[in-house]
């Protein structure tokens, strides 16, 4: 009788439709437990199967949408704007931050530090996360080149990290003296490592900024992606789900449309009309 239980226990999971979510730089990298947790509730709640994938960089996870290599994946708003057409993928819903599906781009450097601008850091070592990160490279190119300046001139040199749990820890360990990193990824690591917050301060907060949104490949079965949507959206409602959610320091999820994301547009498009050399390198895919 144990031995039938475990066999159709074991049938069970392999019969379960079985879907590939990405995470990106989005997600703190000591957040695997807290990924499967969520992975895990989803599936208890769809029926479905869901099997984490984790790239080092956007252009990483847009490659694996357009390929049909992962079906969901949680990646910023800039690589949305940028590639959202020659990836195939659409918005499926966006996280709440305090209360709003908003978030910033926080410029940091060590509590010790006089700094009080990121124009303060001109001629010192500063990281960036991804070149396609809307709060760890658009924003603080966008924010330079309206200054006048050439990001890679301004900065000696300019570091990509291609996290923002690791520009923090750049920082914090001294490697170079600022960094922009978003707001929620920040929340995440100071909460789960007080010795980090305790040494870190953050100067400027730019934005707010449409939110880091979810995407799924856009040829995926409808009925799944409704199904996904639908409990993405009531996992505010349920105490496991809450506690998920704080986990990643956030509150809930919403639906917006693609307009939302011209504020993106808009500083992309500043900066490559720009006679200014910049640092987010437009894809040619």
């Amino acid at each position: 009788m144990i031995l039938l239980a475990l066999l159709l226990a074991f049938s069970l999971v392999f019969s379960q439709e079985t879907y590939r979510f990405g995470f990106t730089a989005v997600v703190a990298k000591e957040d695997v437990k807290s990924v499967e947790k969520f992975l895990s509730y989803l599936s208890k709640k769809t029926g479905y199967r869901f099997v984490p994938v984790f790239t080092k960089s956007y252009d990483e996870m847009s490659y694996l949408l357009s390929r049909g290599m992962v079906d969901f994946a949680y990646i910023c708003g800039a690589p949305y704007v940028e590639d959202k057409d020659y990836a195939g993928f659409e918005l499926l819903a966006v996280p709440l931050y305090r209360g709003k599906p908003l978030y910033y781009s926080y410029v940091i450097t060590r509590r010790e530090k006089n700094y009080k601008s990121i124009l303060d850091l001109r001629g010192k070592p500063y990281a960036f996360s991804d070149p396609k990160s809307n709060s760890g490279s658009v924003v603080p190119t966008y924010i330079l080149v309206r200054n006048g300046y050439r990001p890679e001139d301004f900065f000696k040199p300019i570091v990509y990290t291609y996290s923002h749990s690791e520009s923090i820890l750049a920082v914090y360990y001294g490697f170079v003296e600022g960094a922009s990193v978003d707001s929620i990824v920040f929340d995440q690591v100071v909460k789960k490592s007080p010795e980090i917050a305790s040494q870190i301060k953050v100067i400027e907060a730019y934005g707010p900024f449409p939110i880091t949104p979810m995407v799924v490949r856009s040829q995926l079965d409808d009925d799944v992606k409704y199904a996904l949507r639908k409990v993405l959206l009531s996992m505010s409602r349920d105490p496991e789900g809450r506690k998920i959610l704080s986990e990643f320091a956030i509150e809930g999820f919403t639906v917006v449309d693609d307009s939302f994301y011209n504020p993106i547009r808009n500083m992309i498009a500043v900066i490559k009309n720009s006679t200014l050399a910049y640092g987010y390198e437009k894809s040619d895919k």
